[in-house]
């Protein structure tokens, strides 16, 4: 069964509704400052599925499959770049607050 590839937008709003959860949870302080402080409680780098092996053959697939030489293809580099970097936008915008 293949999973279902997310958009950018959902991608980017499982990644909230994570991180809201884990400081919840206590994982994460709600006074962290940027997506990379995440990485001081938590593997930030799988939020959004990221790390789910299922998930993550999807997009590789999607976006065009492995290159021996290159790794993963670009378009889902960006991806998830964009993905973190609209994280980092939102927490230093106040987003985390905005949910206290």
């Amino acid at each position: 069964m293949t999973s279902a590839i997310p958009t950018l937008n959902e991608s980017i709003e499982r990644m909230k509704k994570e991180i809201l959860e884990d400081i919840k949870t206590g994982c994460v302080p709600a006074d962290c400052s940027s997506f990379s402080s995440l990485h001081d409680y938590v593997d930030a780098n799988c939020y959004g599925g990221f790390c789910d092996d299922n998930e993550m053959q999807a997009l590789i697939h999607h976006f065009g499959g492995l290159d021996e030489e290159k790794g993963m293809p670009d378009a889902l580099i960006c991806h998830l770049n964009d993905a973190q970097n609209s994280i980092d936008r939102w927490i230093k915008e106040g987003g985390i607050k905005q949910h206290d």
